[in-house]
């Protein structure tokens, strides 16, 4: 999990380290930095993961590769045969000189990564946008980064780079193929459940890296983290759980029956409004958001990170259940098969500038690696076969159930069957930052201030308050619409 930066420019030295220091975090380094005849590339590492993630330090002024992420099938890449066997970065540029752009139909993983040929800049991005990438101009160099606070003081305007897309500097920016459904046939509800286990299984053992014997998961008691820590114990020696929120907070009772029940080594941190108020301003710097839930949620996922660091160096987080299944209540709206269907498509889709960057940006400030099973591309493409009608199933409405199914028998009831809280609200924060924001900005003030420009307005006194604090770090160089919100409050 690597932060990379460049510039479309053979005298860029000095732009990429000021990228790069920006984005060199707890538990990271500065990497090395590679000037070619068109570009100049650079990366940070982190410290306790054995990643390696460029540039070629072998390379001529020519080519050069760098990248954040993983691939889950590297021996597919046509690149990948004789000499290159053993170096997925030589072998992805043999296979873009093999195959072009088809390459990134083809490419399977999460992933954001630069490649320097001989006459041009290629980038591209995961379909789901598990890795981040953003974009700007330096007096007319075009400038990528990992992060917004590298490209803030850099480039004019930061915008995203788009999920599921790659871009040729001289020819232009072009989507690849998106995810589709698997082609197979389910017997029955039993059956999707039964083959998702299997899969999951599989995505989980795929994801842990093999160097290491210990990992964590970051464990909120809900379904879905609680399925990665259940699957996860069959694929390490020693598996740690962290869990974050106040006193009495029904995540923390769920996280320790979860732990108990798989024989987890547990962590578990409490914390108050005083300490949620002492590091706002650390976690929207990080987070590089002002959406309101986004950030009630960000709050407990950076102090479970800053605990877990202190244990483990990777991390697998349970983010995407909700989206591949249905687990949200205004999914229960929904009139018809079709309705649904499209309902789960618009929440994966929105994934990338909400809850994932909410992920990335928490496990990156403190230094550790993290992934998310249920975004593996074998996971996502089951997930998309099952029938909308059975993830919202029975006359009880139980969302997400071929996953409750999937793993039910690993974990214990009272968790099988508890119904989907949002984070912030089973951490027990929401209520705390609110009203603390409602004595803290004046009615007076939240009226003056909410209209930022015509058709978007701040949402509540607690997102103006966050919107103040964004706006120090961050300024007037990302366009509004490039932040992340979330539709479903």
């Amino acid at each position: 999990m690597a932060r990379i930066a460049g510039i479309l420019s053979a005298n860029g030295q000095e732009v990429v380290k000021k990228m790069l220091q920006k984005m060199t975090h707890k538990n990271s380094q500065l990497g090395d930095i590679w000037s070619g005849s068109q570009a100049t590339l650079g990366t940070v590492k982190l410290v306790n993961l054995p990643e390696e993630p460029g540039p070629l330090d072998n390379s001529s002024r020519e080519t050069n590769i760098i990248m954040d992420g993983r691939l889950t099938h590297p021996e597919k890449l046509p690149g990948s045969e004789g000499e290159n066997a053993n170096n997925l970065k030589e072998a992805l540029l043999a296979s873009w000189a093999q195959s072009g752009g088809e390459l990134f139909d083809h490419l399977e993983g999460d992933y954001a990564l630069a490649m320097v040929t001989s006459d041009t800049l290629v980038l591209a991005r995961d379909r789901l946008g598990v890795r981040p990438l953003y974009y700007g101009f330096h007096h007319s160099h075009f400038c990528f980064a990992s992060e917004i606070k590298a490209l803030v003081d850099v480039v004019d305007e930061v915008r995203e780079f788009p999920p599921g897309h790659f871009f040729i500097a001289n020819s232009g920016l072009f989507p690849f193929k998106p995810y589709l459904p698997a082609d197979i046939n389910f017997a029955s509800p039993q059956d999707s459940a039964r083959q998702l286990y299997s899969c999951l299984d599989k995505a989980v053992q795929r994801a842990i890296p093999a160097s290491e014997t210990a990992i964590g998961v970051w464990l909120s008691g809900g379904i879905d983290s609680s399925a990665m820590a259940a699957l996860a114990k069959n694929h390490i020696a020693h598996l740690h759980t962290f869990s974050a929120g106040v006193k009495g907070a029904p995540d923390l009772e769920h996280a320790r029956l979860v732990a108990d029940h798989i024989g987890s080594i547990h962590h578990e941190r409490l914390y108050t409004l005083q300490e949620t108020l002492a590091v706002l301003d650390k976690v929207i710097y990080h987070l590089e958001s002002f959406d309101a839930p986004l950030i009630r949620s960000a709050v407990g996922n950076y102090l479970v990170a800053e605990m877990a660091a202190e244990h483990v160096a990777f991390i697998l987080s349970g983010e995407g259940g909700d989206e591949l299944f249905a687990g949200y209540d205004y999914q229960k709206n929904c009139q018809s098969d079709v309705e649904l269907t499209i309902c789960i498509q618009e929440a994966i889709a929105a994934l990338h500038n909400t809850a994932l960057q909410r992920v990335d940006r928490s496990a990156i400030a403190h230094g550790h690696g993290v992934v998310t099973p249920f975004l593996d591309p074998e996971v996502v493409r089951l997930a998309l076969a099952i029938p909308a009608r059975w993830k919202i199933y029975d006359q009880d409405k139980i969302e997400k159930w071929p996953l409750r199914q999937a793993v039910a028998e690993y974990l214990p009831a009272k968790v099988v069957n508890r119904r989907k809280e949002k984070f912030w609200q089973g951490a027990g924060v929401w209520e705390m930052i609110a009203d603390y924001a409602e004595e803290k900005i004046s009615d007076e003030e939240f009226v003056n201030s909410r209209i930022i420009k015509e058709n978007f307005h701040l949402r509540s006194k607690e997102e103006l308050l966050y919107y103040k604090i964004f706006k120090s770090f961050f300024g007037q160089k990302v366009p509004l619409e490039e932040i992340g919100r979330t539709k479903h409050i």
